[in-house]
């Protein structure tokens, strides 16, 4: 066998179906870049204006993200800073997943998106409990607590977060099915279910950027200042306009109906 095929490293007699498999020592280099190259145009030609929505989207995310860390920086803001590191870590993980996605990965951009959420979330909780700074910083903070902190102020985000959690924290529906990594079809669910979660998260990452850097944004799309006597920290509400709504209907592709709700957050000024 080696003598005839050099990066042959297994072969496997198939009898049920008549036929030979051959398993070659490149397997994983081919997958990762001819193979992917092929499912890529796949992608593309199903779901190309649906990437360029989400990168936008990640643009005007980066955007608010880059000018709200010069000025944190410049201020020396370590609460901003942090939560800026947070933000940009959880951006990564977003374009990380797309580009999972679009080389023929299915299950694995969910677990990379639900840790951009996680940080999302701390981010959040640190804009509400910065007494918790000092321990993220000293890596002491137990990221799960800061679910409920998110939830509490950003009302789409349990709903979103329990749903990966099912999904991919334990072993969930698309795990008990064979997923083969091939080119894709219009009819391949785990393909659309893929691209609502990376939708939702570049999403939610900026809702979060807008909150923690709300003084470098010239017109807020969630949140807006909440009259308050207190001297040491403004509370925020989210509740996105009508018009934002319709927008967010459009870019789901969802009814509008559904996107009601609306949290009140204290953050340090």
């Amino acid at each position: 066998m080696e003598e005839r095929h050099p990066d042959t490293c297994a072969v496997i007699i198939d009898q049920a179906n008549r036929r030979i498999i051959e398993i070659r020592k490149s397997m994983l280099v081919n997958q990762i870049t001819r193979d992917a190259d092929r499912i890529a145009k796949s992608f593309d030609a199903l779901h190309a204006g649906d990437l360029e929505k989400v990168s936008s989207q990640f643009a005007h995310c980066f955007g608010v993200l880059t000018s709200g860390m010069l000025k944190a920086t410049e201020e020396g803001d370590d609460l901003r800073i942090a939560c800026g590191e947070l933000l940009s870590n959880s951006l990564n993980s977003i374009a990380a997943a797309a580009y999972m996605l679009r080389g023929g990965f299915v299950l694995q951009p969910g677990p990379v998106i639900r840790s951009a959420i996680e940080s999302m979330a701390v981010a959040l909780h640190l804009m509400q409990f910065q007494k918790d700074l000092t321990k993220h910083r000293e890596h002491k903070f137990d990221s799960t607590r800061a679910i409920a902190s998110a939830k509490r102020v950003f009302p789409p985000f349990g709903q979103f977060y329990g749903l990966l959690s099912k999904e991919f924290t334990h072993i969930g529906q698309l795990y008990k099915q064979f997923t083969p990594i091939c080119e894709y079809t219009s009819s391949y669910e785990p393909l659309g279910l893929n691209l609502q979660f990376i939708m939702s998260g570049v999403w939610m990452c900026y809702v979060a950027c807008e909150l923690v850097f709300f003084d470098v944004v010239a017109q807020p799309r969630y949140w807006s200042e909440v009259p308050s006597d207190a001297q040491d920290q403004t509370p925020y509400c989210y509740d996105p306009s009508a018009n934002e709504k319709s927008w967010m209907a459009e870019f789901f592709g969802i009814d509008s109906s559904g996107l009601d709700g609306a949290g009140v957050m204290h953050a340090p000024m």
